[in-house]
């Protein structure tokens, strides 16, 4: 255990320059919204803007393990660490995870910030377990996007150089594309609803919509929409994430060094 705990520690220090970049980035988009709410006297575009920021962490960590491993595979470090694969990838995302919390804890800082400013409530009449709903939401899914992302950019790694990598890179994009067709077959399907029936949870969605009145004005609302999801999805997405896992580390063990 000592040995993984070692790994996440050296995740930690090596990213810690990427984590400030994030940070950085941050910071100068919210500071755009909220001078873009000032000069145009619209206080809900901040607040927009700062929902907008807590959103996109859904690509956070999927974004932040595509861009490490390409970097050391670049540098060809990692690969003559003498752990095994899977503790070797498992602890990029444990650090991932925890730098996706502290982004979006200060990402949500942000968005109380612009609340403030605006005069409008913190949670805009939604309930705590709602705003909680949205964390794990996001979290939830980006790691499960996370996974996939991962696995994709194994295979095209492991194909680089190697004899046939066009046929490989084919091969990659094909599965992707089958892959996306399978979700949305699954969840048009029986299926998905007899699992949607297994236990639920609090969860939501974010959208936008078209705010029209009485007189034609229209305007750009962005939400939340609460909703339930179902544990028995989480098992079958779960299974899916292990597989991929899996099937990436075999992938990483090909990579020549």
């Amino acid at each position: 255990m000592s040995y993984y705990l070692g790994l996440m520690s050296k995740e930690w220090k090596v990213s810690l320059k990427g984590l400030w970049q994030n940070y950085l980035f941050i910071l100068i988009f919210w500071l755009v919204g909220i001078g873009a709410s000032f000069s145009l006297n619209q206080p809900s575009v901040a607040i927009a803007v700062s929902l907008t920021i807590v959103s996109i962490h859904i690509f956070y960590m999927g974004t932040d393990m595509v861009m490490n491993l390409v970097k050391e595979q670049r540098l060809k470090i990692w690969l003559h660490n003498p752990n095994p694969v899977r503790s070797l990838i498992s602890s990029k995302l444990v650090i991932s995870l925890v730098h996706c919390l502290i982004s979006i804890s200060i990402a949500i800082v942000f968005y109380a910030i612009s609340t403030f400013i605006s005069g409008q409530p913190f949670l805009q009449g939604k309930m705590f377990i709602e705003g909680l709903a949205l964390i794990w939401s996001i979290l939830g899914f980006g790691l499960y996007l996370c996974v996939w992302a991962v696995y994709f950019w194994s295979r095209f790694a492991a194909a680089r150089g190697k004899p046939g990598e066009f046929i490989r890179a084919i091969i990659g994009g094909v599965i992707a594309y089958v892959a996306f067709q399978v979700h949305e077959g699954f969840r048009r399907s029986i299926w998905f609803e007899g699992l949607n029936e297994v236990g639920s949870f609090p969860a939501v969605s974010i959208g936008t919509k078209v705010l029209e009145s009485e007189d034609g004005y229209q305007e750009i609302s962005m939400g939340v929409t609460m909703s339930d999801f179902s544990l028995g999805l989480v098992a079958v997405f779960t299974l899916i994430s292990m597989i991929l896992f899996f099937l990436t580390v075999r992938n990483v063990k090909k990579i020549e060094v």
